[in-house]
């Protein structure tokens, strides 16, 4: 049991753009070169844990890797819990079993009700488990969710990057005032 992240994909947290473009590129990864910018990448034709992926993004912070988000999608609306179950007992074996478990509902909808789909569809639905890895002085985390559109994500992220990521976020929005 690895009670350590310290990146993705064998790509370490901190990464330079251009490396983590070749590493992806040594995977058959395409970069999606429409939607590339300052702050991420985004690669189509990847698989993750034996799955094809929809696609990954990368995030960066002053050029330096911080967040990787796999999307994921099961081949029918109605097998996307079990997907998202399955991929969630995968990390719970490879690092430890989470308490941080959710499956919340909103009125009208309960568990067990027959309409998971529809309440994941409007939103009513949320289904999301952390795993929290101490790192230095910032922790790294791994999480897993259900989106609206059914997509599984997968997020890897680096705790101190990630506030660097969000304060320089804030500062670009703070300069429309």
């Amino acid at each position: 049991m690895n009670l350590e992240i310290n990146g993705f994909l064998n790509i370490p947290f901190g990464e330079n753009k251009q490396n983590v473009i070749e590493k992806i590129k040594e995977k058959n990864g395409i970069l999606d070169l429409e939607n590339v910018n300052e702050d991420s990448l985004i690669f189509d034709n990847l698989k993750f844990a034996g799955r094809d992926t929809t696609f990954i993004v990368f995030h960066f912070v002053q050029d330096k890797f911080c967040r990787a988000m796999v999307f994921l999608k099961a081949n029918l609306e109605i097998r996307a819990v079990t997907l998202y179950n399955q991929i969630k007992e995968e990390i719970n074996e490879r690092y430890y079993k989470t308490a941080d478990d959710f499956e919340n509902y909103e009125y009208p909808y309960e568990k067990n009700d027959g309409h998971v789909e529809t309440a994941i569809s409007l939103g009513k639905a949320t289904f999301s488990s952390y795993w929290t890895f101490k790192n230095n002085k910032e922790n790294d985390y791994i999480s897993v969710k259900i989106d609206e559109n059914f997509h599984i994500i997968i997020i890897y992220e680096n705790g101190q990057l990630m506030t660097d990521f969000e304060n320089c976020k804030k500062q670009k929005n703070y300069e429309d005032y």
